[in-house]
């Protein structure tokens, strides 16, 4: 899997305006990849996005770093699965399942919504 550490890349002019701590840009996302955005972790999961709260309920290892295979992130600390869609625990250690926030794609930019 991809990481990509940084959502403000300026390629071009348009790219250099800044973005809000809830926003990324959806170039710096490819599919099968995860960005830390905030306090987020968002997944494009076969070019749609899931976003999660970034810490496993485990132990607070970094999901944004997990393997993503399909819509399953193990957890790079202690192994933990979560499907990134719906929060649920797919595997443990891990008990409790993750916080998930409704991902809204306008043109090139994308933001994590936590209602």
């Amino acid at each position: 899997m991809q990481t990509n550490a940084q959502a403000n890349v300026a390629d071009s002019p348009i790219e250099s305006e800044a973005l809000k701590d809830n926003q990324f840009r959806v170039a710096a996302v490819p599919p099968g990849s995860a960005l830390l955005v905030g306090d987020a972790a968002v997944f494009n999961v076969a070019g749609g996005f899931c976003a999660t709260q970034a810490k496993c309920t485990h132990r607070g290892g970094p999901l944004s770093e997990g393997k993503l295979d399909g819509s399953t992130v193990t957890c790079p600390w202690h192994g933990s699965q979560y499907n990134v869609c719906t929060g649920a625990v797919l595997r443990g250690p891990a008990t409790e399942r993750v916080k998930t926030y409704r991902v809204i794609v306008e043109g090139e930019i994308g933001r994590v919504e936590k209602d």
